[in-house]
């Protein structure tokens, strides 16, 4: 079907173009990775977000298997996580023998909070896994970083859409001992795909370059420290290629024109379902700290998302529900059998509206149009 307002479109600019071709056209230059432009990419990086050690990764899903290589502990190997997420979240650290306990989401904000992690936790419990959906936080997320630390549980922020958001004053992706980042290309800012992993947890620093450099310790021969590098531990080909560092290196220094872009959109939407009065037909994500605007969802409160968003196709508008709850997948009811009555019905209402760089605010018009059409 044609739609004539896509769900997504990846950021794209010649400039970006013209990076990989550069790229390509220098025949000393490595395409594998650990290049030049990965190294300019991670001081942006750390100087725009005040990240202090960074491993730009080939996906997400990579910098959350490297955080469960590095969290694992035989006598604390179970992990919490909300239902409400993306299948790698569970799967990652499955690979690495955790036990995996989902958790129920609080509320239409589609994550739990600090009283059901708490209720949730075990003599078990080594890791917490957070998942900033949408790029919000969760509440309490200051006091959930003391509760963790006090209870010697490493916290993981599960931060794919959350670049440039923040809790309070402190950015997204610095509460955790390790936070996952994504560069897919259904982000603000993309490698086409791509990750990043934040350490925090100084005790991690050493072995997570070690398990991205193949379970070697090859960064020390790089530093003079060693003449041979060996085996030192589980790794895998887990670093971002120097093409993708190609195309992402532009919108790292174009990062505030396009959330800005992404920003007009936003509160277009916004200010018609104030206008409307449509808070008496859903719930609607709003920011209360800095936000990278990287998605905006509602959530109905008396219609199905499947009956509206059948009626915006019609109408020739892409939208989606969110995730399939984890515990309700075929594989999820393998390793979690019992009811999270809160996910299963919000669930069921969440609706994500189109949000992207190609958006012109005439769509918003059209798209208040549609809406009025349905609730009125």
């Amino acid at each position: 079907m044609n739609f004539k307002i896509q769900f997504h479109e990846p950021y794209r600019s010649s400039k970006c173009d013209t990076d990989v071709r550069k790229l390509l056209l220098n025949k000393k230059a490595s395409l594998f990775g650990f290049g030049d432009i990965t190294n300019r990419n991670e001081k942006i990086i750390k100087k725009k977000f005040g990240f202090k050690d960074i491993l730009f990764t080939n996906s997400c899903t990579s910098s959350l298997e490297i955080a469960a290589l590095l969290t694992f502990r035989k006598n604390k190997n179970e992990v919490l996580m909300p239902s409400y997420t993306f299948s790698t979240t569970a799967s990652s650290f499955l690979r690495s023998n955790f036990s995996v306990k989902f958790l129920d989401i609080k509320d239409q904000t589609m994550m739990p909070d600090l009283d059901i992690i708490k209720k949730n936790i075990t003599k078990k419990t080594g890791v917490v896994v957070i998942v900033h959906y949408a790029g919000l936080p969760i509440n309490d997320l200051d006091k959930l970083k003391i509760f963790c630390k006090k209870k010697k549980i490493f916290l993981v922020e599960d931060a794919a859409q959350a670049l440039g958001s923040y809790y309070k004053n402190n950015i997204l992706g610095s509460f955790g001992d390790l936070a996952c980042f994504s560069y897919h290309e259904t982000k603000n800012i993309h490698a086409g795909s791509g990750g990043m992993l934040v350490v925090n947890n100084k005790k991690f620093k050493e072995k997570a370059h070690f398990i991205l450099e193949r379970g070697t310790d090859r960064r020390l021969v790089l530093k003079n420290l060693k003449k041979k590098y060996s085996w030192v531990t589980i790794g895998s080909s887990f670093n971002m290629t120097e093409l993708n560092s190609a195309y992402l290196s532009y919108q790292l220094k174009n990062y505030d024109n396009i959330i800005k872009k992404r920003k007009k959109t936003y509160e277009k939407y916004l200010k018609f379902f104030k206008s409307n009065n449509l808070e008496k037909y859903f719930y609607f994500n709003q920011n209360r700290y800095k936000f990278n605007y990287h998605s905006l969802f509602i959530v109905l409160k008396k219609y199905s998302a499947s009956k509206f968003i059948k009626f915006l196709k019609k109408n020739k508008i892409q939208c989606f529900i969110g995730y399939v709850p984890l515990h309700n997948s075929p594989f999820g009811r393998k390793i979690h059998n019992k009811k999270l009555l809160n996910t299963e019905f919000y669930s069921k209402k969440i609706v994500r509206l189109p949000i992207h760089n190609n958006i012109q605010l005439q769509d918003i018009d059209y798209i208040k149009k549609v809406f009025e059409k349905f609730f009125f």
